[in-house]
């Protein structure tokens, strides 16, 4: 029994790690593609 909870706690802490991964490189997709807009504006607006 608790070799189960010990694979389930292991388990979870991979995902919550995947996770915080996961929100950083949201954001930096986010940062670059709003730098990629910008650019774009600025690139029309000359």
């Amino acid at each position: 029994m608790a070799k189960n909870k010990e694979h389930i706690n292991f388990a979870t802490e991979i995902l919550s790690d995947m996770k915080k991964k996961l929100t950083k490189y949201r954001i930096a997709l986010i940062i670059s593609l709003t730098g990629n807009v910008i650019q774009a504006v600025v690139w029309f607006i000359r």
